[in-house]
């Protein structure tokens, strides 16, 4: 599943290719992914207006228009490619979008758990209204987080992947961070203390940084616009690498199973 590296890394590509330019046209290919498709209100919205800015939030990308915002989710498989012409290229090419003159991207998302809907201006769309804050924001402060986490009895590696406690952070980058940080992931997020949670979010955002420096972890469906790659699954710690020893001690990385996913670490490193 492309996580928020990924959804970055495509934000960053798109920026030169639509900030500031005119979408001048939305094919369909069908009406719903996850949740319908709102076509008409697309069409009246989007079609010959200024993309005024790219944004994110967690995993969703904002298209800023004049009038509202376009959300974008990839969902589990969804990617952006950008292609010649409008016509498909690929098998489940559901929307493409032309830029001005002669640029096109194709959304394509072979499981159809992405989604695109529209947000009014003034208005907060459902699907971003619950979410917790963005790690790179000043909300997601060591403080914040402890104060939400105060009650939480679950383990923290469950709550970092709670988007309605702190936004994007997926299964691949949770492990990473907790094994940079040296915490075991079932500790229980309540009983963090703040100095603790202050590395743990140090060690996210770097963990996040490094994985966007390398275009992301591509483990099968993420490509960016331009059909590259992303490399930081060559820099992985911990994920996926059950029986082998560790890079720092040497002891074998071990898996458990946190909310049916799979929880990567190093009882020797994550004492904490």
């Amino acid at each position: 599943m492309p996580e928020l590296p990924e959804v970055e890394t495509l934000r960053r590509a798109l920026v030169p290719l639509v900030e500031g330019k005119t979408l001048k046209e939305i094919r369909f290919f069908r009406d719903n992914l996850r949740f319908p498709i709102p076509v008409k209100v697309l069409e009246k919205q989007v079609v010959d207006k200024k993309i005024e800015a790219v944004r994110r939030k967690g995993k969703y990308l904002l298209f800023q228009i004049s009038s509202g915002t376009m959300i974008l989710h990839l969902g589990m498989s969804g990617r952006v490619v950008q292609c010649a012409s409008s016509e498909p290229e690929q098998k489940h090419t559901h929307v493409v979008f032309r830029i001005e003159k002669n640029t096109w991207f194709h959304f394509v998302d072979p499981r159809r758990f992405g989604c695109l809907v529209w947000q009014d201006i003034g208005e907060e769309h459902k699907l971003l209204r619950f979410q917790g804050p963005d790690p790179y924001s000043p909300e997601a402060s060591a403080t914040a987080m402890k104060q939400v986490a105060q009650n939480c009895k679950g383990p923290i590696k469950t709550f970092l992947m709670n988007g309605q406690k702190i936004a994007g952070i997926g299964n691949i980058y949770a492990c990473e961070s907790l094994f940079k940080a040296g915490i075991h992931p079932n500790r229980p997020a309540g009983r963090l203390s703040l100095k603790s949670w202050d590395r743990l979010l140090s060690e996210v955002r770097a963990t996040l940084d490094r994985s966007i420096a390398a275009g992301g972890t591509t483990l099968k469906d993420f490509f960016d616009p331009s059909g590259s790659v992303g490399y930081y699954v060559l820099q992985l710690s911990v994920y996926g690498k059950e029986g082998k020893p560790c890079s720092v001690c040497g002891a074998i990385i071990d898996r458990i199973v946190h909310s049916n996913r799979s929880t990567f670490f190093c009882k020797q490193c994550q004492k904490r």
